[in-house]
């Protein structure tokens, strides 16, 4: 995938995650915060079903599969990590607001993330923490405490 093409998609996710949270927070005033995010799931999960449909490129299904097959089971706990994702959200969203969940949300994302670079458990291989990064983490629970501050 291009570089520019892949900065789009985040930026694309960003703002897909400020929207999906009041969104699903409205939804879960009609049926609950749990039931919510399977909806929201089942929504994104055929919305991705047609989108793998769509862009296999000749892989077909069998190849999927073997590629499944091949993956440490472990690596299927994403599915898991994003269902706590979004019923946090919505949980968070529905009482104190897109802006404080977000916020608090994305700052300890990216406490775990530093660390879990300078682990290497993600396949971009070990990325040491440096001061700018410690810096900028810094920075951003500063502005998470701005924005929580009411």
């Amino acid at each position: 995938m291009a570089p520019w093409l892949i900065w789009l998609l985040v930026v694309l996710g960003g703002v897909a995650g400020a929207l999906q949270a009041p969104i699903n927070a409205t939804l879960a005033q009609h049926i609950r915060p749990i039931p919510a995010s399977l909806v929201s799931f089942i929504v994104g999960g055929l919305a991705l079903l047609v989108l793998t449909v769509v862009t296999l490129r000749g892989q077909g299904l069998s190849g999927l599969g073997a590629g499944l097959a091949g993956a440490p089971p472990w690596s299927l706990l994403g599915g898991l990590c994003g269902a706590v994702v979004v019923t946090a959200v919505i949980v968070g969203t529905g009482s104190h607001g897109a802006n404080a969940t977000l916020s608090l949300l994305t700052g300890v994302q990216l406490i775990a993330a530093l660390l879990i670079d300078a682990a290497g458990l993600g396949t971009a291989g070990q990325i040491p923490i440096r001061w700018p990064q410690v810096v900028g983490v810094l920075l951003i629970i500063g502005g998470m405490k701005l924005v929580l501050t009411r």
